[in-house]
């Protein structure tokens, strides 16, 4: 193809778009680095320690949070964090940003290290302490890294030209719009020459294996990993927040897509978008692009479906009031799930056992 003039030579980004596909890439490997360093900090907490991985709720960031790195780098063992009193706690978690129920916060991470529990020799504690400090000196580096590089890769973003194209799209934040601007570039007219070729990059045009009477349509892998991954969490994001890509959604849904399936769809309208208003230059419009009308009161509302109308949650507490019935065999005898009928039907959320009562209801026969 080179020899007989065939090939198409290679398009080159501009020094803007190559240093945010640098800088891009590099976040990208610093919050891999990052979630690594935080489950091998809690992998070697489960070992000897286990209160400390269950002491801050996942809502609060649990041991990400700066909250959690703080007591822990001040008490990396069980005796060490029990003999903490509660204005010490307090103290350590006001240093740690905390301003709204200190005390009270304070109270319940003492009581909670003052349990009993199973402790080591002594040595080997100190031993696992050692260790413990070593992790969180490396968690602290992955942390600090990511956030360095994300604030250069905001800097990067904002001066970009096809920054504002970007920001217009619903659920488009700086983070998610830089890393798609970075796997596409800023010459998508000369790299791709059209918009089919760029939804066959990212991995979100399927592929047609015909031979005779049979024909297949798979999913295609060969593509660009990041932006296929970047483009499924830009469609999970813009369902929330665009009223016609919810309406794309649940069509596919209703036609009987499963979820990745219509997610997938959902991305190649968008990346079909975005190569037109970077080809063109016109801005992005959500009302065009899905084709509603934005004016309607009907379409800027984001109604979620209930899971069981009136009737079914009326049938379903006959059900409970039933000698015998628990909210498992009602959920499924309604196709939902557990936590629905607690939240729906009962109107309260499912308690949540601790840890220990979770483990010993699945090791009991």
């Amino acid at each position: 193809m080179t020899l007989a003039g065939e090939g198409r030579p290679a398009v080159v980004n501009s020094p803007a778009a190559e240093a945010l596909r640098v800088v891009a890439h590099a976040h990208r490997a610093a919050v891999a680095g990052r979630v690594e360093a935080v489950h091998t900090l809690r992998a070697a907490l489960v070992r000897f320690w286990p209160a400390a991985v269950t002491a801050w709720p996942a809502s609060t960031g649990s041991l990400r949070s700066p909250q959690a790195r703080t007591l822990l780098a001040a008490a990396p063992g069980p005796r060490a964090a029990a003999a903490l009193r509660p204005s010490h706690l307090a103290a350590l978690l006001a240093q740690a940003g905390r301003t709204r129920t200190v005390t009270r916060e304070a109270e319940r991470l003492h009581a909670a290290f003052r349990r009993p529990a199973m402790l080591l020799d002594l040595q080997v504690e100190a031993a696992e302490s050692i260790r413990i400090r070593h992790l969180l000196d490396v968690f602290d580096q992955a942390v600090r890294r990511a956030d360095a590089l994300e604030q250069d890769l905001r800097n990067l973003y904002a001066t970009h030209p096809f920054h504002q194209l970007l920001s217009a799209v619903p659920g488009f934040a700086t983070i998610l719009g830089s890393y798609l601007l970075a796997e596409i570039g800023d010459s998508p007219v000369e790299r791709f020459g059209s918009g089919r070729s760029l939804a066959a990059y990212a991995g979100v045009a399927p592929v047609t294996w015909a031979s005779g009477q049979t024909m297949r349509v798979s999913f295609r892998r060969a593509s660009s990993k990041h932006l296929r991954s970047s483009l499924h969490t830009a469609a999970f994001s813009t369902i929330s927040h665009s009223p016609g890509a919810q309406r794309y959604y649940r069509r596919r849904r209703d036609a009987g897509d499963p979820h990745a399936t219509a997610l997938r769809k959902l991305a190649r309208e968008l990346l079909l978008s975005l190569y037109h208003c970077m080809a063109t230059g016109a801005p992005y419009d959500d009302g065009i692009a899905f084709g509603y009308d934005p004016t309607t009161l009907d379409t800027l509302v984001l109604r979620r479906a209930k899971p069981l109308n009136d009737e079914e949650i009326i049938r379903a507490r006959s059900m409970l009031d039933t000698p015998g019935t628990n909210a498992t065999a009602t959920a499924q005898a309604f196709g939902v799930s557990t936590q629905t009928i607690y939240r729906h039907v009962l109107g309260r959320p499912r308690p949540r056992l601790p840890a220990n009562d979770v483990r010993d209801r699945r090791r009991s026969p």
